[in-house]
């Protein structure tokens, strides 16, 4: 399970409200039935009864068309080490459902990824080695495949995530803290919720829930009343290590597709279009300071000219040589639509053409100087893409590191600790080792991040410029280190502002445990 942490209450519990909801009125074939009369120590009538019986019928049922299809995962690695094996193995535990007869289960990623064994039990006990794993780290999404042979394995049926609403009663249902064949009820507290815990490659758009969820539960499914997955439970927002009634979960949407395509691929090809976008809607909710520090002179004139009751989403930057710049797309345009389905936000954007195979040719509606065009392009693959970002930040954390730096790996300032950076002023040296121009000279630059840091995790990268934490400008290096010394990470955060070559953006970045 995935623990992040926050200082908000807990919501309401979901049994509470049922209880509400008993107490007012319930109507069942049309006939209110009210409760709380003038003696309420009298016992409830029999159609009061009836009633209560068929509110728990509902919840009954839905139990039982997944719950045979839930599983217990438990995972072992044993960290064997130059041909050395230790004597103590280290062990995990997490849940995951049979979506499929032959034998697939889906789960977490971050329940099987590095593990040496995982062991599949059933809800009758019965017990399968895993024989083959197959990972998509940018859901937190993987299937795990066992051999039946020959036994009738129970499969779960997916929903329709999209027709979820906040408000609407879902059950959990895993093994939490080990306790298998779990549930817990709550509602759909709200969707679309993006937590960034799976870093700037991560797809999120995680149904949020108050039905508790905990350390066992992770790749256990999200349930609707008609006995269907409407999501994998994947990570927690907890002060504590437990349930604070903040869960997130997979939309059965993108988890059928990853399942899809890991069961017959092996592995989830994803289109790519290659530009930077912000929501005309988050626009026009950011102070003009700043829009003006994020964005250039230019495309704050071309805002201007937008009416106020468009929708789209706006590119800031085309990434060279991408399939977008290939196919003429350009700074300040607004992305209208795509293959006929209007784009109001840059996640629905994102999400959508990564459901999309690479080279699928799509038809973009674009609005350029508020004069409507049409664009074809064809998608480039989103794996290399990031492959190839990657081979950058490889390459620019090997620049040597300058004598005497004093922020070297190795050494243990708890500004490293705590973030795991190195940094120091751009000087016109490490200027072109970044190729940053003379404007960015005097920013303070990351010259170092730890592997496997929170830095690391959040997506902070060797040359990225620190403009900013907490709202704060940064000028020099101490500063940046009582910054980041006095930020409680744990309960509160740190919302860092930075700017590379890709353009500026924040990241808010809190611990997070196993």
């Amino acid at each position: 399970m995935n623990i992040w942490t926050t200082d908000k209450k807990r919501s309401v519990n979901c049994l509470f409200l049922i209880t509400v909801m008993l107490l007012l009125v319930t109507v069942i074939g049309g006939t209110a039935i009210s409760y709380g009369a003038e003696n309420p120590a009298e016992p409830l009538t029999e159609s009061e009864k009836a009633a209560v019986s068929q509110i728990n019928n509902v919840f009954r049922r839905a139990v039982e068309q997944v719950s045979p299809a839930v599983v217990s995962i438990q995972v072992s690695k044993n960290g064997t080490e130059n041909g050395i094996i230790p004597q103590e193995f280290n062990f995990g535990l997490g849940s995951g459902c049979i979506i499929d007869k032959r034998g697939y289960i889906i789960t977490n990623n971050h329940v099987v990824e590095d593990t040496d064994e995982v062991e599949v039990i059933l809800a009758d006990g019965k017990r399968f080695k895993a024989i083959e794993k197959m990972y998509d780290p940018a859901t937190d999404l993987a299937i795990i495949k066992i051999d039946p042979a020959g036994e009738e394995l129970p499969q779960a049926r997916f929903g329709d995530s999209d027709k979820l609403t906040v408000g609407d009663f879902v059950l959990a249902i895993g093994n939490p803290f080990g306790l298998d064949q779990t549930v817990t009820a709550g509602i759909v507290s709200y969707k679309g919720r993006e937590t960034r815990i799976l870093g700037q490659w991560g797809i999120e758009d995680f149904i949020q829930t108050d039905a508790d969820i905990n350390k066992g539960n992770s790749g256990g499914p999200l349930v609707n009343l008609y006995g269907e997955v409407v999501g994998v439970n994947s990570n927690i927002l907890t002060p504590t290590g437990i349930s604070a009634g903040y869960g997130f979960a997979v939309p059965s949407k993108m988890a059928q597709y990853v399942a899809n395509q890991l069961i017959e691929n092996k592995k989830v090809k994803r289109g790519w279009l290659g530009v930077r976008m912000i929501d005309l809607g988050d626009i026009r909710k950011m102070r003009p300071e700043l829009l003006k520090s994020i964005l250039t002179q230019k495309q704050l004139d071309v805002l201007e000219k937008i009416d106020d009751d468009t929708q789209g989403v706006f590119v800031t930057e085309v990434v060279k040589d991408s399939p977008a710049d290939r196919a003429g797309f350009k700074d300040s345009d607004l992305i209208i639509e795509i293959n006929d389905q209007k784009m109001e936000t840059s996640r629905k954007l994102r999400d959508y053409i990564a459901t999309l195979a690479p080279e699928t040719v799509i038809q973009c509606k674009i609005s350029r100087d508020n004069k409507p065009e049409q664009i074809t392009v064809t998608l480039g693959d989103r794996g290399v893409a990031r492959a190839e970002q990657e081979k950058q930040t490889i390459a620019r954390n090997d620049i040597p590191l300058p004598e005497n730096w004093p922020f070297a790996p190795g050494q243990s300032q708890r500004q490293k600790a705590k973030l795991g950076i190195g940094v120091e002023l751009l000087s016109e040296e490490s200027a072109q080792d970044f190729d940053y121009e003379n404007d960015a000279l005097g920013m303070v630059v990351i010259r170092y991040v730890e592997p496997d840091s929170l830095a690391d995790k959040f997506g902070l990268r060797v040359g990225d410029l620190i403009i900013s934490i907490n709202d704060q400008n940064i000028s020099s290096v101490e500063q940046l280190k009582k910054l980041v010394t006095k930020a409680d990470l744990e309960n509160e955060g740190l919302t860092i502002k930075i700017r590379n070559h890709q353009g500026t953006q924040e990241k808010t970045i809190v611990s997070s445990g196993i």
